[in-house]
Order: C-alpha cells, then structure tokens, then sequence
C-alpha cells in the first residue's frame, strides 16, 4: 500500500484504463462469432430433385408456400398453422388470381400436400407450380 506524502495529493490522475474496454470488445467479439450462422441458416427444405424446365412467370407475383419437414407451413416467410391458411392467403388472393408456387420437402407425407393443395384449390388457386432442384449430374 503506497501512501503520498506530498502536497499534490489532489493530483488528476491522467491515465485511463482501457482493460475492461477491451475484455468488452472480446465477448462481443465472440458472441458475434457465435451467433452468425445461426442467422444465416434459415429453414432447410430438402426439394425434390426433377428435371423440369424452369418457370416463366407474367403477371402479378407469386406467393410462395414453404412446407417443411416438420409439416410447418410459411406463407412468404411467416409461418401459418395448416388450418389457418385459407384466411392468411384470403387477403393476398383478394386483388385477383395469383400464382402460388410451392416449396415442398420430399420427405413430407403425401397426404399432408394434398391436404394443402385443396385448401389452395378450395380458395380459387388455379396456377401452382411445384418448385424442385435440379437433378445432379453424375
């Protein structure tokens, strides 16, 4: 323990400490580090593979349906409960027919795009278009 003994004891001390600055930074740092590829991530559907000709597309956009593995279903980005689905897409219908392309996992139960592709039907959706990946080469 240093004691001082001058009259200057009301000295400013100039020195700034930048260590806590610093240990800061770092845990950002490595929280950033962390949680980006989360983000990045998103949803993965497994499309199915097909050799098809791409789609040509006149008009107005299309609403693109998700349906992924978990048979959770996103209209655009926004998930929707299967049974809600005719009133989220009844809005975006409601300005005149528009396509609807669907982006469906290949390891979904038949029956659970069936069910979707009458609620599509039921709701006037006359253009579907099933999106798919290309085959690989080989």
């Amino acid at each position: 323990m240093a004691f001082k003994t001058s009259s200057d004891e009301f000295e400013t001390l100039a020195e700034i400490n930048i260590t806590p600055l610093v240990d800061v930074m770092l845990v950002l740092l490595i929280i950033f580090i962390v949680t980006a590829p989360m983000l990045v991530q998103g949803l993965q559907v497994q499309l199915p593979r097909a050799a098809a000709s791409p789609l040509t597309h006149k008009g107005p956009e299309p609403i693109v349906l998700t349906l992924t593995r978990d048979q959770l279903v996103l209209v655009g980005d926004q998930p929707v409960h299967p049974k809600l689905l005719a009133a989220k897409l009844g809005p975006l219908l409601a300005g005149g027919p528009r396509p609807v392309y669907l982006k469906g996992d290949q390891r979904l139960p038949y029956g659970f795009v069936v069910d979707i592709l009458a609620t599509l039907n039921r709701m006037g959706v006359e253009e579907i278009g099933m999106v798919t990946a290309p085959p690989e080469k080989r």
